[in-house]
């Protein structure tokens, strides 16, 4: 029997984007983000969650994507500990029998830890998001 793998699709800027579900703690919306000065500008803040403050993420700020933070608040865990990623949307879930190809080099800067590989969805490529790489 094949294994099947379980991505939750965001969308940022009319691109699309997945996580594992297994990193998957909530789908909200942003409220109560308090600004904190002392995190860095890819920050929109902190948010209270389930008793304990988690950083928020502007992901377009990681991915170096212009426009506002996004309307949806994806609450997840990493190697890090919790995190809340700002996305436009979390569009869909996909059930993949395949593992996700490796980003090709010279197509991405290598540097770059936010990425895990490469999915099919439909008639489209997501780029797969390296939960463990979004911090600094």
């Amino acid at each position: 029997m094949e294994e099947t793998s379980r991505y939750l699709i965001l969308s940022l800027e009319g691109e699309s984007f997945a996580i594992p579900i297994a990193s998957l703690m909530e789908i909200t919306v942003p409220r109560g983000i308090q600004k904190d000065a002392k995190l860095s500008e890819i920050f929109e803040g902190r948010l209270e969650y389930r008793g304990k403050s988690i950083p928020v993420v502007n992901l377009k700020k990681i991915l170096k994507l212009g426009g506002k933070p996004g309307g949806s608040l994806i609450v997840m865990k990493s190697a890090k500990g919790m995190l809340g990623l700002l996305v436009d949307t979390a569009r869909e879930l996909l059930e993949a029998k395949q593992l996700p190809a490796p980003v090709p080099r010279g197509i991405l800067n290598p540097s770059l830890a936010y990425y895990a590989g490469i999915l099919r969805s439909r008639e489209e490529l997501v780029l797969l998001l390296n939960e463990d790489g979004l911090l600094p």
